[in-house]
């Protein structure tokens, strides 16, 4: 049994996998160590653990792991992956990492194929049919948009949640950051994909991320909506190296 851990900027997601299969699934405002005795007490079963942090990294949990179990993997630049990745690993994050092993390891060699993931910022990866992550694109996320309209203005307000959903155009300024932020968004990852399947009209197009959701519902384009892509693609990684 593998154990995945993910600490992201905001939360941190674990997650139990069998073989590769995910089963249990937990979120954590910070993980402790506590925590994860916890579940390997009732997992104990676990010997191999994958650990990825865009975040400060836990010296001290990577050290209990390493005691309990015999593998035990931080994902880093030199981590092997099953695919050629020809951005620059030294700034690659492991979660834009993880999140493309994943996507290539559910669709396989044959097909061009396209990983946004949408948080805190939004990431859009390219892979080829024959398994090369050409590169990606970083821009602002949904929220880290509504913060600096607030930010670098004198008048705006800050949106913690966007207060309208239809698309158009607003009527109220709350209802205008709302839809240009949220339209503003769908079009550009709208365009990617158009770009794309211009080209290669059977390409895939994976979505996650914590904005995932409510993205894919106006997007005009057909896409797969994973919210444990990343999780997925770190089991994909442990498995592989094992």
């Amino acid at each position: 049994m593998n154990l995945i851990i993910d600490q992201g900027n905001t939360v941190c997601k674990v997650a139990v996998a069998v073989g590769k299969e995910l089963h249990k699934h937990c979120t954590y405002p910070q993980l402790s160590l506590r925590d994860v005795h916890q579940i390997l007490a009732v997992y104990p079963d676990i010997d191999a653990a994958v650990y990825s942090s865009v975040a400060q990294v836990d010296q001290p949990l990577l050290g209990m792991l390493s005691e309990r179990m015999p593998l035990v993997i931080e994902i880093g630049a030199s981590t092997p992956v099953p695919l050629e990745i020809r951005y620059d690993r030294a700034r690659l994050g492991s979660d834009r990492l993880a999140g493309v092993v994943g996507a290539y390891s559910r669709v396989g060699r044959g097909r061009e194929l396209l990983v946004v993931d949408a948080g805190t910022a939004i990431t859009i990866e390219r892979i080829t049919s024959e398994g090369v992550h050409l590169g990606g694109n970083i821009s602002p996320g949904l929220y880290t948009r509504t913060k600096a309209l607030n930010h670098f203005t004198s008048r705006l307000p800050l949106l913690s949640d966007l207060e309208d959903l239809t698309l158009g155009f607003g009527q109220t300024t709350r209802e205008a950051i709302s839809r240009g932020v949220l339209q503003g968004i769908v079009y550009e990852i709208d365009g990617y994909i158009q770009a794309l399947r211009a080209a290669h009209p059977d390409a895939v197009v994976y979505l996650t991320g914590g904005d995932a959701t409510l993205i894919q519902e106006t997007l005009r384009q057909e896409v797969c909506v994973d919210p444990d892509l990343v999780l997925y693609g770190l089991n994909e990684i442990l498995e592989y190296n094992k």
